[in-house]
């Protein structure tokens, strides 16, 4: 499965769609509208063209938000979210891949889980 920026610069392909997608409510999930599919990195193949993935400021890094347990990168071409990953500071490593970028047919089937990353940090299904 290959999911993409809406420029196309950021493809990304996995093997298999996830069994499920998280739909957070955290401050920054919350304003992103993210539909997060997890992965091993191992499972992740990300292409994109030089000096193009990261932050809108190419002198920044990626965006870490509260604890930097995680980087947020987007296509700075056309802005879309497209993954985020885990830091050195969480034991095993994660891609949690923006299902955004998928297009809808191929994610309808996909059942939705909502977590409540604001306040109980469990999920509300």
């Amino acid at each position: 499965m290959e999911l993409m920026c809406h420029c196309g610069n950021v493809k990304i392909k996995v093997a298999k769609p996830p069994t499920t997608l998280t739909s957070c409510n955290c401050s920054i999930c919350h304003r992103y509208g993210a539909l997060w599919g997890y992965y091993k990195p191992d499972e992740v193949q990300l292409t994109f063209s030089a000096d193009s993935l990261g932050t809108s400021m190419p002198s920044a890094k990626p965006y870490r938000f509260g604890d930097e347990c995680i980087e947020f990168f987007h296509c700075q071409k056309c802005g879309c979210l497209t993954h985020y990953l885990t830091t050195d500071k969480v034991p095993e490593p994660k891609y949690g891949i923006n299902f955004r970028m998928a297009p809808r047919a191929e994610v309808a089937e996909i059942q939705v889980r909502h977590f409540d990353g604001a306040d109980s940090w469990t999920f509300l299904d």
